[in-house]
């Protein structure tokens, strides 16, 4: 019987599928790392505080020009059951005024 060789070239492709099996492996397992990684709650708080960290002004300014857009609201609105007392610091602040402008002086 005769003995059969394996021949260099068999060995080393056996070589190169065994190294690309192991080469396949780790990327699988980095790409499913970096996956999970991506879905945890510490990526999440990590890329917002990037994103944020460049966008603070942005944010700020965005912010005045809405501040700048809102109106005051009125004091005493018609259907207010203060009304009066509304009305009543008015006049007295009238008085007041008159009293210090004028009437002070002509004492």
């Amino acid at each position: 019987m005769t003995e059969l060789q394996r021949l260099p070239s068999r060995i080393r492709t056996r070589f190169i599928a065994v190294l690309a099996l192991i080469t396949s492996g780790i990327t699988f397992g980095s790409g499913l790392i970096v996956f999970l990684y991506m879905k945890s709650p510490a990526f999440e708080v990590q890329l917002r505080g990037q994103v944020l960290k460049d966008m603070d002004w942005i944010i700020e300014n965005e912010f005045e020009r809405q501040v700048q857009k809102l109106k005051p609201r009125p004091v005493a609105d018609a259907n207010d059951p203060n009304k009066w007392f509304w009305d009543y610091i008015e006049q007295r602040n009238k008085k007041y005024i008159e009293w210090e402008t004028k009437g002070k002086w002509e004492q």
